[in-house]
């Protein structure tokens, strides 16, 4: 299959500049991580005991900051890439994830159960590993897929970084017309997060698929036990995993202990206590894994070299993973990158007043807001915006909904004085401050999902807090019936790899409210120190706001974070497309994608990005309780975006303009695959009513 490049004016000429060559690393021997017992590619001693040990990357030239760590071959029967073994029909039915020794599972096992994905809507009819993503129609093989897996740490040398990379080389790889799809995971969750919903694609389409985790991933350190997990899932003590550790919290041992005998039974994870700002380097991180892509392709077979200019390299991910996506491809400038597909991407621009989004007569200036800004916005109006929506999905789950209103009240953070007006005002508050109509009914249950364990956590990690600072009174711990911490259940230690979502709240693990005047308590049901309220802790809430709006010293630490990982939506010409829910309230469309549009046509110019901006469709794929009835998942249209970026770099086929697609609910059985999905295709050719257009800046969205 012919590949083609692009070029900035979107014309096409014979398959890419010669702005590289041959990727040529040097290993530096006498690394840091070296101390451990590690080698490049080998691994001495038992720390990840149960994987097949690579031995090719020995063989070859590799970058300093590689430590290639296993492999491990799938026959694609007993076990696979996709699937973990079970195929899609028995994801679906419920696989058995039980673990022979629950306190102690094995690398395998935890892969399977990390593996696995539930899917939304029309996951196994109209999209996943077991449809052919060109065609609609079904694979033989219940998704599974044969082929070999190769873990690796990209580091300083100190072991403190390691970024976690996992390559997925299928059978099918084709070294005549060869393809990289790069998948930065969403969240802050494990390498296998997006295997089921993105890297099948590209493996489907006999690609190489290499994940990375980019320096968030499941690390984390039980302080108590002093244990750590590592790259492969297993837990080791802290002492013994060294180098090898996918995390370990910044304290010595009498640190450690002063802080455990203050504050018993917390719990480092690695995105929020790393102290070292990770956002700020998804892009160079998404690089780099494919460069070791590359790397490990050629170490494989080293007689027929790649190079990135014989090989069709794109990238793809979903949320905190679309916006590592977006990252990379300006953090390109060497043009290592063909094409780029995002999916409502949580990405952060540099302010410019330049840029102006207007929807109807809503007109809004400025480049969107940063994470932090709308996440505190959001933890202290939705809990009593949620008493204006009392039908809407959870809403009976946010329990102390007029508790908050009243303490609204009391610091005149409204002007209302009854606890049903306080109600309205807040969901007003939310819509003038940008999120859409459409997100209304998702505040409620949008609160229960957490943002508070959100806001702190990237709160923690911008300002490069460690465990032990307890920002804003907030720690994380196992907590009991009654919300108090206690040490974790052995159990739920042994498994946190396959279950955590990157940090709290992850089983009995949540946020701890430790200035509770009732003693630590379980953030959601705590008392505000100011009022003793159960308010959902208020308090804790505006100190984390002021981490944002405010003057103090730990307020200057979290906004330069913050402005280290703000982009400038310069792509460099490379073709890229958008898919974004309207009503996500999760990760607002109009804080997010919709200006990083304006900013790209100002600070790029090619015309190269398109933005697919899709109705009823919110952030969490339909599948939640209560959503589908409402909702339509995202998921195929990202697969659809993917199959236009495939077709426009190896066929010249036309990218559609930007555009608003309106897939909708309808009767049961009469949508796609059988589906009460109706879903139109990103047309060629949209209607004058739907084209999203821009200019000089402002991006023009119909209703």
């Amino acid at each position: 299959m012919p590949r083609l490049r692009h070029s900035r004016d979107g014309g096409f000429s014979p398959r890419r500049r010669n702005r590289r060559g041959p990727l040529i690393f040097k290993t530096n021997p006498g690394r840091e991580a070296m101390k451990c017992g590690l080698k490049t590619g080998l691994i001495v001693g038992t720390a990840l005991a149960g994987l097949t040990l690579s031995v090719h990357a020995n063989e070859h030239d590799a970058p300093d900051w590689l430590r290639v760590m296993s492999e491990t071959t799938f026959d694609g029967v007993t076990n696979d890439l996709v699937t973990g073994g079970f195929g899609v029909s028995g994801m679906i039915a419920g696989p058995d994830i039980s673990y022979a020794d629950p306190f102690a599972p094995t690398a395998d096992e935890l892969r399977r159960a990390s593996i696995i994905t539930d899917g939304s809507a029309g996951f196994g009819k109209i999209y996943g590993p077991n449809v052919d993503a060109a065609s609609g129609e079904p694979i033989l093989g219940d998704g599974k897929l044969a082929g070999t897996e190769y873990l690796a740490y990209a580091d300083d040398g100190s072991g403190r970084q390691n970024v976690s990379f996992l390559l997925q080389l299928p059978e099918t790889f084709d070294r005549e017309s060869p393809c990289i799809l790069a998948v930065p995971v969403g969240g802050s969750a494990s390498l296998y997060r997006n295997i089921g919903n993105i890297g099948y694609w590209g493996l489907q389409k006999n690609c190489a698929v290499v994940y990375t985790d980019k320096g968030l991933g499941n690390g984390f350190h039980d302080l108590a036990s002093d244990t750590v997990t590592l790259i492969d899932g297993t837990r080791s003590s802290a002492d013994e995993a060294g180098a090898a550790s996918h995390f370990t919290a910044d304290l010595d041992v009498p640190a450690r202990q002063q802080f455990l005998k203050e504050t018993p039974h917390r719990i480092a994870f690695k995105h929020a206590h790393s102290r070292q700002n990770p956002d700020s380097t998804w892009g160079r991180d998404v690089v780099r894994s494919i460069e070791f892509a590359l790397y490990q392709l050629n170490a494989v077979a080293p007689a027929a070299p790649l190079t990135p200019d014989d090989t069709l390299i794109m990238v793809a991910g979903n949320s905190n993973g679309g916006g590592a996506a977006l990252n990379a491809g300006e953090e390109d400038t060497e043009g290592l990158i063909d094409g780029i597909v995002a999916a409502q991407p949580q990405v952060q621009l540099k302010p410019d007043d330049r840029v102006t989004v207007a929807r109807g007569d809503n007109i809004r200036k400025g480049s969107g807001r940063p994470l932090l800004d709308y996440f505190t916005y959001a933890i202290l109006y939705q809990p009593c915006a949620a008493a204006a929506t009392p039908d809407a999905p959870w809403a009976d789950r946010v329990s102390f909904a007029e508790n908050r209103c009243e303490s609204l009240i009391e610091r005149g953070l409204v002007d209302s004085e009854t606890v049903a007006e306080a109600a309205g005002e807040s969901l007003e508050k939310l819509r003038a401050y940008g999120w859409e109509p459409e997100s209304d009914m998702l505040h409620a249950s949008h609160y229960v999902i957490a943002p508070t364990a959100t806001a702190m956590k990237y709160a923690s990690s911008q300002g490069r807090f460690g465990v032990e600072d307890r920002l804003c009174g907030y720690s994380i711990a196992s907590v009991d019936e009654n919300g108090k911490p206690q040490a974790v259940p052995e159990e739920e230690l042994a498994v946190i790899f396959a279950k955590a979502p990157g940090g709290a709240p992850t089983g009995s693990i949540d946020v701890v409210n430790d200035r509770d005047p009732e003693g630590p308590t379980r953030d959601y049901v705590s008392r505000s120190p100011s009022s003793g309220r159960q308010d959902f802790n208020l308090d804790g809430a505006l100190c984390l706001r002021g981490l944002v709006t405010g003057e103090s010293e730990n307020a200057a630490r979290v906004q330069k974070g913050i402005d280290e990982v703000a982009g400038n939506a310069d792509l460099h010409g490379t073709p890229t497309i958008i898919v974004h829910g309207r009503a996500d309230a999760r990760v607002p469309i109009g804080f997010t994608s919709r200006p990083y549009l304006g900013l790209n046509a100002l600070n790029d110019g090619s015309g190269n990005l398109r933005l697919y901006e899709l109705t009823n469709v919110e952030h969490f794929g339909a599948g939640l309780p209560g959503y589908a009835k409402h909702f339509v998942p995202i998921d195929p249209y990202h697969i659809a975006a993917l199959e236009l970026m495939y077709a426009h770099l190896t066929a010249g086929g036309d990218l559609p303009p930007s555009q608003v697609v309106r897939p909708e609910i309808g009767t049961e059985g009469a949508g796609a695959g059988g589906t009460n999905l109706v879903l139109p295709e990103i047309a060629a050719t949209p209607d004058t009513a739907d084209l999203i257009d821009v200019a000089n800046g402002k991006v023009t969205v119909p209703d």
